[in-house]
């Protein structure tokens, strides 16, 4: 899930915040998994104990937030653990505020993926 933002307290706040949209889809998300013994899929690593698997947790761990910049240094770290995923899917959560949301995906597009793709293209012609 991936949010963008002209400022990072906006970021935080929408992206990352208990009370924001992706919060909420987490947590319903992880209300469904958890009651069917699934808790496992939030898990980075298995031998995590299932009780460090907060929703606090899980929004900071799979929730990429910030301004433009911050964005896609996160995404590009998130490529360097993962290694190349080829595409990267944008979802959008419960438009709680549809001009934040609007936003976003207009920064997405219009700043952030040009900036990865050449970051990506750099480090690709240095191999």
């Amino acid at each position: 899930s991936i949010f963008v933002a002209d400022d990072e307290a906006t970021a935080q706040r929408y992206g990352k915040g208990l009370e924001g949209p992706y919060a909420y889809y987490f947590k319903t998300i992880m209300g469904k998994l958890v009651s069917a013994g699934r808790i496992g899929t939030f898990k980075i690593d298995q031998s995590m104990p299932d009780e460090d698997v907060t929703l606090d947790w899980v929004v900071d761990s799979l929730v990429i937030a910030g301004t433009v910049s911050s964005v896609v240094d996160q995404i590009l770290k998130f490529r360097e653990t993962t290694g190349d995923f080829g595409m990267l899917v944008y979802c959008g959560h419960d438009w709680l505020d549809a001009d934040l949301s609007k936003r976003s995906m207009q920064l997405f597009a219009e700043e952030v993926m040009p900036r990865v793709n050449a970051a990506i293209g750099e480090s690709a012609a240095a191999e």
